[in-house]
């Protein structure tokens, strides 16, 4: 039979997964949780719903909104209605769903270019007002819509005459801004091309995510796709094909397609490092140190490979390299209007620069001591090339603990991609730059995946969607005004179209999350962001986004049981434990 200590374990047991139980349906009852992420900074809703017909959506502009804004407006019909901007159906109806777009008068002399994100937004059954000084502050407002309306699943979703839409909690009353100024991801084109519609569908699911930085590593060791109008054939012979070439055009449109989506968006030129694609272009062969290079790698229980491509820096002492530099500048100038360039900077082999002879003389001729004060003169080289062309740009550039001996200007702002636990050193060695935080301990979407040998990745393991969101870049003892935000980097060695998208979402999500609201204090509601995140990457793919699960299938559907915090008192966890032992040792009651 049972004994007593058994059987009054079951009963002590039964009655602590009763209480859990009375809870979930206690919590079950209460308001439902507006799922919007980021969650707004300011926020205020009740339980009304309303339907809406989408041609009865009537869009009002007061008269200070600039033309910018309502072409803004018009471009984004799709967005906020999920439908085409024509109505196919004629109803006969006398029913007005206005949407009024408010445009605030800007500050003076503070922001010329008009980056201010921040927003205000009512939803109730009469209508929609948003309100923002800048047209970045509406295509924000706009992305909090297309997270609170639901297309009513029963309607014509094809004839926008038929087509509801479904706003539930109402009334809403959003005010909402950032937190950080810089919320970026890095695409990489260099190690795979990526075609201009996966490019287009990233920056869709940044501007619904607020996410509002897209720095674009375009070009590296193995590729060079950026076509270049001041140096011809340059990119027709430095790429993996012809057909694999960013034209002038396409990158003009990927510019004007993310402004339009409140997506600035940062090019990188990685250099003197990275750079031996450009050897493959017959005027620059003799430019590129180590061009023809063996990079071997050993792969363990195989043998040592040949490898490649081989890295490469260019000869800081050539007249060329300055020559290259002026004309690749004058062409990221024409193509790109942020006030950031990035220049890279990042993991130069000196033992290139030993290797050539000319380079040592060079060294001992103009007192230049070490390989370091070498790469000294060649930032200051290439700064004084772009201070010619603009007297605006800032030049942004790598940095992790290899690089914490080189003297940049304080005007420079430096992206650390080191291990974290190396952040707090940039407050004594760069105390008045700015930065741009990329640990790649945490947010690093290719670590994890193995590396393009199939061996072990250098960065170590996945970073899961709760290790992005749980950085948070002011735990580091830097000076906060320095802190312009964080970057998420998406190297491409063993990502193309078919998954680059599933490896950034909805990871960079939960990640947009930290960096938008204010910072958490004290604990967080975990089964309110699992819910929340879910919901978001369940919109995405309905917008033919990739995006992977939060958790399984049960648990997101069930969220307030998986995630819920359990009650740790020393007793419960004591006894649910003893009681597990019991059910795997003792015997069957049968027996």
């Amino acid at each position: 039979g049972i004994n007593a200590e058994y059987m009054g374990l079951l009963i002590m047991t039964f009655w602590i997964y009763a209480v859990l139980f009375i809870r979930m349906l206690f919590v079950g009852s209460m308001q439902a949780e507006i799922k919007l992420l980021p969650y707004p900074k300011e926020i205020h809703y009740g339980d009304g719903i309303t339907e809406v017909f989408v041609c009865d959506i009537d869009f009002k502009f007061t008269e200070q909104a600039s033309e910018e804004v309502k072409d803004l407006i018009g471009a984004h019909f799709q967005t906020i209605t999920g439908q085409p901007t024509s109505c196919f159906t004629e109803r006969e109806t006398t029913s007005s769903f206005p949407i009024e777009v408010i445009q605030l008068p800007r500050a003076q002399g503070v922001d010329s270019k008009c980056l201010n994100e921040e927003y205000e937004l009512e939803v109730s059954e009469f209508g929609v007002k948003m309100s923002a000084e800048c047209p970045v502050g509406f295509v924000r407002a706009i992305s909090t819509i297309w997270q609170l309306r639901q297309i009513k699943k029963d309607s014509d979703s094809s004839d926008a005459g038929k087509a509801k839409l479904i706003f539930e909690h109402l009334p809403i009353h959003i005010k909402d801004s950032p937190r950080f100024e810089y919320r970026g991801i890095m695409i990489d084109t260099a190690r795979h091309y990526l075609q201009l519609s996966t490019i287009k569908r990233i920056i869709n699911a940044m501007m619904y995510s607020k996410m509002n930085a897209m720095h674009w590593h375009m070009v590296d060791d193995d590729s060079f796709p950026m076509q270049s109008k001041n140096i011809p054939g340059l990119a027709e012979n430095a790429s993996f094909s012809p057909s694999e070439i960013y034209t002038v055009e396409q990158i003009k449109e990927i510019v004007e397609y993310a402004k339009v989506r409140g997506v600035r968006v940062i090019p990188e030129i990685d250099c003197p490092g990275h750079s031996r694609a450009l050897g493959q272009y017959k005027p620059f062969y003799d430019m590129v140190t180590c061009f023809d290079s063996v990079w071997p790698y050993t792969l363990k229980d195989v043998y040592r490979i040949h490898g490649g491509p081989p890295t490469s820096a260019l000869d800081p002492t050539m007249d060329i390299t300055y020559e290259y530099a002026e004309k690749i500048l004058k062409d990221l100038l024409e193509y790109f209007n942020d006030d950031l360039i990035h220049l890279g900077g990042d993991e130069v082999m000196y033992s290139c620069w030993k290797a050539r002879k000319s380079i040592e003389e060079f060294m001992k001729k103009n007192n230049i001591p070490d390989y370091e004060h070498l790469m000294i003169y060649f930032l200051n080289k290439m700064r004084a090339v772009l201070e010619r062309l603009s007297s605006t740009k800032k030049v942004v550039y790598w940095s992790n603990a290899a690089t914490f001996k080189i003297k940049y200007k304080e005007s420079d702002v430096l992206q650390y991609w080191g291990d974290s636990k190396e952040i707090p050193k940039l407050a004594t060695i760069y105390p008045n730059n700015k930065y741009i935080l990329s640990p790649n301990d945490l947010v690093y979407l290719d670590c994890g995946l193995g590396n393009k040998y199939g061996g072990k990745m250098w960065c170590g393991d996945y970073k899961t969607w709760l290790r992005m969101y749980l950085f948070e870049p002011t735990n580091y003892q830097l000076n906060e005004k320095n802190i312009l935000g964080g970057e998420a980097c998406a190297w491409s060695e063993i990502m193309t179209d078919h998954n680059y998208e599933l490896r950034l979402w909805p990871r960079v999500a939960a990640m947009a999350e930290t960096l938008w609201m204010p910072k958490r204090v004290g604990e967080f509601n975990l089964t309110s962001l699992v819910i929340r995140l879910t919901e978001f990457s369940h919109k995405l793919t309905e917008e033919g986004i990739p995006s992977n699960p939060v958790a399984s299938q049960y648990c997101q559907i069930h969220a307030n049981e998986c995630f819920q915090k359990w009650p740790k008192t020393q007793s419960t966890d004591q006894l649910y434990y003893k009681h597990i032992c019991l059910l795997y040792t003792s015997p069957s009651p049968r027996d």
